[in-house]
């Protein structure tokens, strides 16, 4: 099946339930579904049948976190997890999900209010601990690279 264009992910919103996320994906050309997958593994993607397996077995949170993670492999027809390219791929993937999952000024009011406590922060904004340290890993790259060039 040939790609009609470039894989969009515009409507998905960080405000957005898991509910909400599935009906959304109702209208891209993947099909999400859910399955008892092994042990350590959260979700997964197929490019060459465009599915997406999330396990049946996670939280509402971490079904949410992980359906966008799975979604930008999609978005960006990934094939391969292993090697270095497949670190690669996952480290963008897991780079994009959080941007998609955190809102900037929510992340700052958190952060103010739980006073830095990533486990709060996650919490107050309804991703997993592992999306929140993704951000902050990304707010400090921003951050040295700012002050390396300023």
């Amino acid at each position: 099946m040939a790609d009609k264009g470039p894989r969009l992910l515009d409507g998905l919103m960080s405000t957005m339930t898991y509910g909400q996320m599935r009906c959304y994906t109702d209208t891209l050309d993947v099909t999400i579904s859910s399955a008892l997958l092994p042990e350590g593994m959260t979700g997964f993607y197929d490019e060459a049948t465009r599915t997406i397996l999330i396990d049946r077995r996670l939280t509402y949170c971490q079904k949410r976190c992980t359906l966008v993670h799975e979604l930008i492999h999609w978005q960006h027809a990934d094939t391969t997890r292993s090697g270095v390219y497949g670190s690669r791929i996952e480290n963008r993937a897991r780079r994009e999900t959080a941007l998609k999952l955190v809102d900037p000024i929510e992340y700052q009011t958190a952060e103010t209010i739980y006073e830095g406590d990533s486990y709060q922060i996650a919490c107050e904004l309804d991703v997993t601990l592992q999306i929140i340290q993704d951000y902050q890993r990304i707010l400090d790259t921003n951050h040295s690279h700012y002050n390396a060039t300023h």
